[in-house]
């Protein structure tokens, strides 16, 4: 797969069908969207792409930074595994936020991208003041030589989107996210020097500085993955601000089962599986750790 930054001038070298939406989290129905576009690009024996913006475009359009399901690097891994040739990797500009309609789809897609097919989902919008839609796309379909819409995707009854994920995350429903991710949710961070009080009470942990604004879990313990140089290890992690001892900011701080290394400043992959139990204060740290040992213990039992 290859990866290619470019801005609204860039003309591409070959021919391809593109899948197009914010793709934010590339949840199921994302998923199925970029399918179509590679299945469609096989039988017109031309290469798949896809459209991607460097940061989230609600970090141009309001203030404040948008908090994230998925990294870049990891949308990178998730579409190579999945067969995309291509990736544009494009800046949500103001001139992007300004052009036409009829420009995005005749002279970006079409002339620039040498876009022969289209894939969109149902409700995508492009354009000025999100001016453009499916119905523009349909009646400019001319251009290109298909064009296919993707119709409303569901789990359950309930409308597959990003935003619904968040919602589950942030409730701690993290095994309903993780189906409609199709993938465990991970965060990202690294390993940072904190006040070491797990280990002098016989459970050590590994405390996460993340790398992004990711959406975070509803606070309490859970059941997680934790990847170290490229190997899996079991851990129990506690998200939330410690309030038995002393309620200072959001922390994340995993327990890794039988494991006894120093890996303070490597960078880590936390995948979150099951919700445990919610944030509790105790009376006091020896209560704590007495939980703490009994959440220890769901973890490697499952």
């Amino acid at each position: 797969m290859r990866i290619i930054e470019i801005d609204l001038n860039y003309v591409a070298s070959e021919e391809s069908v593109i899948a197009l939406g914010n793709f934010d989290g590339l949840h199921k129905g994302h998923i199925e969207l970029i399918n179509k576009a590679i299945k469609d690009a096989q039988k017109l024996n031309i290469k798949s792409s896809l459209l991607l913006f460097k940061e989230h475009t609600d970090n141009v359009i309001k203030v404040g930074k948008k908090d994230i399901l998925t990294t870049n690097k990891t949308k990178f891994e998730i579409l190579e595994s999945l067969g995309v040739d291509i990736v544009y990797l494009i800046d949500f500009t103001k001139e992007f936020m300004t052009y036409s309609p009829i420009n995005f789809l005749k002279d970006f897609l079409s002339k620039n991208l040498k876009i022969k097919g289209v894939v969109v989902g149902y409700d995508y919008t492009y354009g000025y003041k999100k001016s453009g839609n499916i119905d523009f796309l349909i009646k400019n379909k001319y251009l290109f030589d298909s064009v296919y819409i993707v119709d409303q995707i569901k789990f359950n009854g309930e409308k597959i989107s990003s935003s619904h994920i968040r919602e589950l995350i942030e409730k701690g429903r993290i095994g309903e996210a993780n189906l409609l991710l199709t993938r465990p949710y991970k965060l990202i961070g690294k390993i940072i020097h904190a006040k070491g009080l797990g280990k002098k009470m016989g459970f050590p942990t590994a405390n996460l500085e993340l790398i992004d604004n990711f959406v975070i879990p509803k606070h309490g313990v859970y059941d997680t993955n934790i990847l170290i140089d490229g190997k899996k290890y079991k851990a129990s992690t506690n998200i939330g601000t410690n309030p038995t001892v002393e309620n200072n900011g959001v922390k994340i701080e995993s327990h890794i089962l039988n494991f006894n290394r120093d890996i303070y400043g490597k960078l880590v992959e936390l995948e979150i599986l099951n919700f445990v139990r919610p944030e509790l204060k105790f009376n006091n740290v020896e209560e704590l750790f007495e939980q703490i040992a009994k959440d220890v213990l769901i973890t490697k039992n499952r």
